[in-house]
């Protein structure tokens, strides 16, 4: 089975995952689009054999051009599958007219609340308008949403234990003992990720004596003056307010004791799946997305998405730090045998196969 694969940047760590294991049982090309190389782009390229594809901005009026041969030379290759990791505009208007054979992954079928990535916008709605019957998303909670709004449901290729920056990361030493609970946030601090209700949680920790470490790890894109003045109050709370090169998110993972998760709305989260590559639970909210994802109680520790829930959590494991190894232990033998990219490329297979019967 041939299948062409079509990625970029912003998929980088849970394509590396996919096409690592993936490529061991198809004969896969992989095209990957990027505004430049990189060090960290060229490393990907190398190691899976992919083409380079020079992406310019929509405005361009190359830009069209540009994507009418790419989308052409896509069709030449006549693979049983051409799979998008997401169609830019011009590729949703394209592709309608010139491939056939074709699906497109959807990460966020309803899109969070606070994005302001017009262009992001704009072509997801264009391609949920224009390519319902070519869509596949990435977790089943979205298959679920799609269902709703369309009538039909969609393939699933759920993403997998997301083990790039374990793999490609700088080493770290070894994991030094604590008095403490460490815990952290990492990722960019959006309005959907409710850090609001992780420094209310905080402050009710610190009312009650409890020694604990909190760090939050990504740039702050909304009320920052007020955020880094709170922060500066809690004694236990520690601010790294910058984007976190891809070098350094091993290291993060791997002095942490828990990631803390309190997003108010999720359909897929690539944390959480960092975090069992490296076999670090999680504290995570009540929403479908993460339930989907997590065995409460054993990979995770389920709150009800109020401040007060979420430091009873925080508590408890303060408390009882014992849970954690085996915690630990429940991900390296359960989790990755469910969730690893090695058992879910057997579905992928599936997907596949399926597809190609249909066209």
């Amino acid at each position: 089975m041939k299948i062409v694969y079509v990625t970029g940047e912003s998929y980088l760590d849970h394509s590396y995952t996919v096409v690592k294991e993936l490529a061991k049982h198809v004969h896969l090309k992989v095209f990957f689009s990027a505004r430049r190389r990189t060090v960290e782009i060229n490393s990907w390229l190398e190691k899976f054999g992919a083409e380079f594809i020079p992406r310019m901005r929509f405005r361009n009026p190359l830009t069209l051009f540009g994507e009418l041969g790419f989308i052409l030379k896509l069709r030449g290759l006549r693979a049983d599958c051409l799979w998008f990791n997401t169609l830019n505009i011009y590729q949703v208007y394209l592709a309608k007219f010139f491939l056939k054979n074709y699906l497109v992954m959807v990460h966020d079928v309803v899109l969070h609340p606070e994005s302001d990535d017009k262009h992001g916008i704009l072509s997801v709605r264009l391609t949920l308008k224009y390519h319902k019957k070519h869509i596949c998303v990435a977790s089943r909670t979205q298959a679920e949403i799609f269902e709703k709004q369309f009538g039909f449901k969609p393939m699933v290729f759920q993403l997998p234990v997301i083990d790039y920056y374990s793999e490609a990361g700088t080493p770290v030493p070894q994991r030094k003992l604590s008095q403490k609970v460490r815990f952290f946030f990492f990722g960019s601090v959006e309005k959907y990720k409710g850090l609001e209700i992780l420094l209310d949680a905080a402050e009710i920790l610190e009312n009650k004596g409890l020694e604990y470490e909190l760090s939050i790890f990504g740039r702050l894109k909304y009320d920052e003056d007020k955020f880094v003045e709170r922060i500066r109050s809690l004694k236990s709370v520690n601010l790294v307010n910058k984007f976190i090169d891809y070098k350094e998110i091993h290291g993060i993972y791997e002095s942490g004791d828990m990631i803390v998760l309190p997003y108010k709305q999720v359909t897929q989260c690539g944390p959480l799946l960092i975090g069992y590559s490296e076999y670090l639970p999680a504290i995570v909210s009540e929403q479908q997305g993460f339930r989907e994802y997590v065995d409460d109680g054993k990979s995770a520790l389920v709150f009800d998405n109020t401040a007060n829930g979420l430091a009873g959590i925080m508590e408890q494991v303060i408390n009882e730090p014992t849970q954690l190894d085996r915690m630990r232990e429940y991900i390296k033998t359960t989790i990755h045998n469910k969730y690893g990219m090695q058992s879910l490329v057997e579905v992928y297979l599936r997907n596949f196969r399926e597809f190609k019967e249909k066209v």
